[in-house]
Parts: C-alpha cells; sequence; structure tokens
C-alpha cells in the first residue's frame, strides 16, 4: 500500500491552465465557475484561490466527472451542474473549463451550455494543463470573457480616468498591493474604472472602454488584452513594471502623468508623502547602521511572475540594499520587458532550474526574495545564514492577515522594516 499523502497545498510555482483560467473569473465578483473534469483538478484551483478569494466556495462547482464520464461525456453531469446553479445563484456570466482529460473527450461543451439555455453569458474554455500553465490559462479566460461580453462603445472618453490591466488574485499579497495601486492613482487625481480579473464587476468591466488609458500592470498577464482593447475600441495603453520602492512610485507615477498630460499640481500630495516617507526611513536606517552596519548582502536571488522579479530586482539595486551579484527567475517564462540595469543574470524559464540551484548554492550571506519553494531548496541544503522575503506564491510559511502591501509607498515602509529586521536578526545569530 502506498504511503503517500494528499497534499493539502499547491507547491507549484506555475500552476495548470485551469488554475489560471480560474484565477481571471474569481476575480470577477458576480461570475460563477464550474470545473468540468474531477474533484482533484476542482480542489487543485480552489485551494490554490480561496485565500484571496474567501466567498469562492458559494459560487465555484464541479461536475465531478469519474472514469464513467471521462469515457461516455460530461452532458450529464454538466446539465445538472448548470441546474444547480440556475435554482441558486444569479450570475452575469458562467466559466465552463474543462480539465485535460475532459478536454481529450471533444465533448461539444458549448452545445451542452445551449442546451441548458442559462439567462446569462457562458464561456466555455479548455484550461487543462496541457493547454499551458497558470498565465496562459488566466490569458485564454480573459479573452474569452471579452469575446462574449462586448463593451459599451468608447462614446465619451472620461478625463483622468484609468483601467489597471493583468492584475489577479492568483499573485502573492493581491489584494494589498492593488489597493495600494488605486489609493496612490486617487491621489495623485486619477479615478480608476475598472481592474478585469481582480475584483471589478461585469457592469464595471463594461464601462472599460470609457477610460482615457490601460494600465498593464503585470505584462504577462495584461499585454495581450491591451492590444486587443486598444485595437477593438481605441483606448491607448501603457505598460510599466510595478511600482516597487518610493523612487519605483515616484517614477511610476510620473511616466503615467507624462502620458496623460497630468498638471505638476496634481501629484502635490504624492511628492509630499513620498518625502516624509524618505525622511522617516532614512532616520530609521541611520540608527540602524550605527549598530549593526551597511544593508549588505554578498548575492541577491530573485525569483517571482516576470513583471515581480524584474521590479523587485530593480528596487533592491536602487534603494532596498548594498548587494553583489543580483539574479533573476521568472515564475512565467521569457522576459517581455527590457530588463532594468543592474541586474547580472537572468533565468527565463524551468529549463534553467540546475543553474537556478548553482546560483542557490552561492547564497550564503546573500537575499533570498521569491516563493516558499525556493525557500524550502535552501533548507534541503542546509543554508540557513539567508534572508528571505516571500514575494511570490505558493506561500505556505507565513500568515498574513495585515494590510501591508509590497508595491508603492506603504510597501517600501514594508519592505525596508522587514528587510533590516531579518538583517538584524541574523547578526544576533552570528555573535
Amino acid at each position: 500500500m502506498s504511503d503517500k499523502k494528499w497534499p493539502n497545498v499547491c507547491t507549484e510555482a506555475n500552476t495548470c491552465g485551469l488554475t489560471g483560467a480560474a484565477a481571471f473569473f474569481a476575480g470577477i465578483p458576480d461570475a460563477v465557475l464550474v470545473t468540468n473534469g474531477p474533484l482533484w483538478c476542482y480542489f487543485y484551483a480552489f485551494r490554490y484561490l480561496e485565500k484571496p478569494c474567501t466567498k469562492l466556495g458559494s459560487r465555484f462547482y464541479c461536475t465531478q466527472a469519474d472514469n464513467h464520464v471521462v469515457v461516455y461525456g460530461t452532458e450529464e453531469s454538466l446539465l445538472k451542474t448548470l441546474e444547480q446553479i440556475r435554482q441558486t445563484c444569479q450570475p452575469s456570466v458562467v466559466l465552463i473549463e474543462n480539465s485535460c482529460a475532459v478536454g481529450l473527450i471533444g465533448d461539444d461543451i458549448e452545445g451542452i451550455a445551449r442546451q441548458a439555455a442559462m439567462p446569462c453569458p457562458v464561456i466555455c474554455i479548455d484550461s487543462g494543463g496541457l493547454k499551458g500553465g497558470f498565465w496562459e490559462g488566466y490569458r485564454a479566460a480573459a479573452k474569452g470573457y471579452f469575446a462574449a461580453l462586448p463593451l459599451k462603445q468608447r462614446s465619451i472618453v472620461e478625463p483622468w480616468t484609468i483601467n489597471l490591466l493583468g492584475c489577479t488574485v492568483g499573485y502573492y499579497n493581491s489584494e494589498n498591493d492593488l489597493r495600494e495601486l488605486k489609493r496612490l492613482l486617487s491621489l495623485a487625481g486619477y479615478q480608476v474604472l475598472a481592474c478585469p480579473g481582480a475584483g471589478s464587476s461585469t457592469a464595471e468591466i463594461a464601462n472599460m472602454a470609457q477610460a482615457e488609458l490601460n494600465i498593464v500592470v503585470h505584462e504577462e498577464l495584461g499585454l495581450e488584452l491591451a492590444q486587443f482593447l486598444q485595437q477593438a475600441y481605441g483606448t491607448p495603453h501603457f505598460s510599466l513594471l510595478p511600482p516597487y520602492g518610493i523612487e519605483g512610485t515616484v517614477n511610476w507615477l510620473k511616466r503615467i502623468g507624462e502620458v496623460m498630460w497630468l498638471e505638476e499640481g496634481r501629484m502635490q500630495a504624492v511628492w509630499r508623502e513620498a518625502q516624509q516617507l524618505e525622511q522617516k526611513i532614512r532616520m530609521a536606517t541611520l540608527d540602524a547602521q550605527r549598530v549593526w552596519g551597511e544593508l549588505w548582502f554578498e548575492s541577491t536571488l530573485i525569483a517571482a511572475p516576470a513583471s515581480v522579479a524584474l521590479a523587485v530586482a530593480q528596487a533592491v539595486r536602487s534603494e532596498w540594499a548594498d548587494t553583489g551579484p543580483v539574479t533573476v527567475l521568472s515564475h512565467s517564462g521569457s522576459f517581455s520587458y527590457q530588463p532594468p540595469p543592474g541586474i547580472d543574470q537572468l533565468l527565463g524559464d524551468g529549463s534553467m532550474r540546475t543553474e537556478f540551484g548553482r546560483q542557490l548554492e552561492l547564497l550564503p550571506g546573500g537575499l533570498l526574495l521569491a516563493s516558499s519553494n525556493e525557500k524550502a531548496l535552501l533548507q534541503q541544503m542546509g543554508i540557513t545564514d539567508v534572508i528571505c522575503q516571500n514575494i511570490a506564491l505558493p506561500v505556505y510559511d507565513e500568515v498574513n492577515l495585515s494590510n501591508r502591501p509590497l508595491v508603492g509607498l506603504r510597501g517600501a515602509c514594508h519592505m525596508m522594516e522587514q528587510l533590516w529586521n531579518q538583517y538584524i536578526n541574523l547578526c544576533q545569530r552570528w555573535r
């Protein structure tokens, strides 16, 4: 008898496409999701998304396809599930996502959905792991959504309005980070109309075309959507690395202001807050330096989705710490951004894991900004004198209940606090 246990946490940085598609629709509060597949696939996606979406269980269903269904088709189980949704919910849109095995059957899922005569649009996607990972699934879901639910035409453009694209509940600390982005934009005088896949309802998304500008926050998720919206509705888009650190945040807002012809006076509240926080951080770090010396690391290793990894690397180099070589690994595959200066090595996909393991061996006395997976590899190697900070999923070694972003001005304070406190603790252990 096998002694293997069913894992109760997701331990993959790049989950399957089914999880990515579910993440986009989980971020639409009036959407209902149906996994057309076995319970294993359903729970895999559900466990990944239930922390940021605490009420997801009330609108995430599963047809519970078994071996019989995989052979003879899913029509009966899918119609039964859709009827249950009809009786218990009033969704604005329903996603039906096929798992790997069901996708191979070749069932006419769209035909079955038409037979169910649901009172709202139904979007059908083959989104198993055979179709790619998390990022491919998210992009496919976004494409399917906007094909099925056209936006209101771009008749009247509302001044100083913005949409944020490529945000997701499926990234680490996403709720806190998105809240900080919205706060900063509001402080600068902008209004955010919608964040599809990250909290906006179908009604809010429907009005997206009235915005002046679409800002792509995470290019690996939102660039294709931004290009489609510009072609279909004429909304221009602008892609930037997400704003980490005070300098990164100020530059992020400046570049948006340049594109939108923002008057300098509208940014005064942001500049005042940035200056106050800079002074606060400077005073705290000077005190710490007198006792513990410079915040210095022999090397730095960063592993996260491409946009996060590059933006964090930029903040490390420009303001967070002094460090030796900086190596960046993208969980999401190849880099589409122009890498910022100061990065010594880029590892673009999973095939570079061997090289990444070698970099971990060189990390004693260094800094690791990554997920719990990379931290676990360090522990397996017996390397303990490394400062570790989670910036990406999966995370299974902390409980985070506070409103503490990693991006923006408030995020800059939080990151400096985390790095210094861990550094001081490490110095105390060395003594």
